[in-house]
């Protein structure tokens, strides 16, 4: 590996794309080694290369006084070398416990989502820089590896990422520290760097040191294997890139041509698909969706805000509607009930034998009757709640489990109808009855229920 310069970062920056002449850059410093490394070498070149530098760092309050330490060193590097600074003090532990993530994907998220902000009032181009290294690639290689990764995730860290350029990843963590150790460069430890209770720490103080015991020049070869790695997987992007153009329709994707495609170029276009319809890509959906090109159709919910659907042979993204109102619970007697999303629904109580004749001539869908006499307790007319089950065919399920299988949309869901006694659901909307109060032998009085969506629809077929 060749020895960590100004000249030497330069060089290797410029050549792989990632810093030019007349730059604005934001850099992300920790405090750490490799950070305090990056910015000196930024501030050793700034005037050379007309750089413009904002140096941004993150208080994750999450080592109490540590914390502050770090941010306090921070401040008064960027005074010493004459370097504008902002820093955000963040709740990273509250974030995470209102977000559902796990505490380092809460700070990642809060870090970059600050960066970002930050390089924006910059300047429109202004490039996001952080200190990452060989070492860091090299770790998360072998974390990756360990987790029955693809091929991208085989590739190490990427130099950049949209705005974001990491400088540093033809150094090692070795050649940093010598880096600051000869220019007297200062920086903080974090201590939990140096518990193994972390899956990196695991891998820093123990994998690593028999990789080097097996080849002393290791990270040299790590670094070429990344390099003949990044071109398969350029290249395999390129050939899913041009198979998804030539997929491309008005109305989404053709998911035949897309199955059509060999196994690894499948699963490299099921990613840039879930990419392009902006979907968070994870082996998991990739796996789903390129098995699923050109099957049956389905409409999956990927994000908050919109589903990933395949219907006659195309993909598209579809975006959630806002939920109908719940129906306002109500107890259950004869006549008309308004209901949510422009609905109204007559419920009739009728004789068996009468029944029987009417449903005779299609008068009544079956599915829309339940044995008025299984009534246990009062019984309601409301939208589905948490936690209801319903036993239709033998077993007992949520009702969200079978509205989902009925394919029931989502805002659609609350703003069915319910009926609902002391026992729990006895018929739903869309479902029917409730095995226990099914029309059988014994039955005297039927409940049958019609639901109007609109004045031109008429009885028989608002029925069904």
């Amino acid at each position: 590996m060749s020895k960590l310069t100004a000249e030497s970062f330069w060089e290797k920056a410029r050549g792989a794309g990632l810093l030019s002449e007349g730059d604005f850059i934001v850099a992300a410093v920790s405090g750490g080694a490799d950070s305090s490394a990056l910015l000196r070498l930024l501030w050793s070149l700034r005037e050379e290369k007309k750089l413009t530098l904002l140096c941004v760092h993150v208080n994750h309050n999450l080592r109490g006084e540590e914390s502050e330490r770090d941010e306090n060193f921070v401040r008064e590097l960027c005074e010493k070398y004459g370097i504008p600074i902002k820093v955000l003090s963040a709740d990273v532990s509250g974030f995470a416990l209102e977000h559902g993530l796990s505490t380092e994907e809460a700070g990642r998220k809060i870090r970059y989502e600050f960066f970002e902000h930050c390089a924006r009032e910059l300047s429109p181009g202004a490039k996001i820089v952080t200190a990452h290294s060989l070492s860091d690639s090299i770790e998360t290689f072998i974390f990756n590896a360990a987790r029955g990764t693809g091929l991208s995730g085989l590739c190490g860290i990427p130099p950049r990422r949209g705005k974001i350029v990491r400088p540093l990843l033809g150094f090692s963590r070795g050649e940093i520290e010598d880096y600051c150790a000869r220019n007297e460069v200062p920086f903080v430890t974090d201590s939990t760097n140096l518990a193994d209770e972390y899956t990196r720490n695991k891998i820093r103080h123990r994998v690593v040191p028999v990789l080097r015991e097996i080849n002393p020049d290791f990270e040299s070869a790590f670094s070429r294997l990344f390099g003949s790695l990044r071109e398969i997987s350029d290249d395999a992007d390129l050939a899913a890139a041009a198979a998804l153009g030539a997929a491309s329709l008005p109305q989404g994707l053709d998911a035949r041509a897309l199955r059509a495609l060999a196994p690894p170029l499948k699963k490299r276009a099921a990613a840039l698909v879930l990419g392009r319809f902006g979907f968070g890509v994870s082996a998991e959906r990739v796996n789903f969706l390129s098995d699923a090109f050109g099957g049956g159709d389905f409409k999956a919910e990927l994000s908050k805000n919109a589903y990933l659907v395949q219907k006659d042979g195309i993909i598209f993204r579809e975006e959630k509607k806002e939920p109908l109102p719940p129906i306002e619970e109500r107890e259950l007697s004869p006549g008309k009930i308004p209901l949510s999303g422009g609905k109204t629904a007559e419920i009739e109580l009728l004789p068996y034998e009468k029944f029987k004749n009417l449903h005779k001539v299609n008068h009544y869908d079956l599915k829309y009757t339940f044995d008025y006499g299984k009534i246990l307790g009062t019984a309601v007319v409301r939208s589905r709640r948490e936690g209801d089950k319903m036993n239709l065919t033998g077993g007992t399920k949520t009702l969200k489990k079978l509205f989902i299988e009925k394919k029931i949309p989502a805002e659609e869901r609350n703003s069915l109808m319910v009926i609902a006694d002391g026992e729990g659901v006895l018929w739903a909307e869309g479902l029917g009855a409730a095995r226990r109060a099914r029309l059988s032998g014994g039955t005297k009085t039927v409940a049958a229920v019609k639901i109007r969506r609109n004045e031109n629809i008429n009885e028989k077929d608002a029925a069904k």
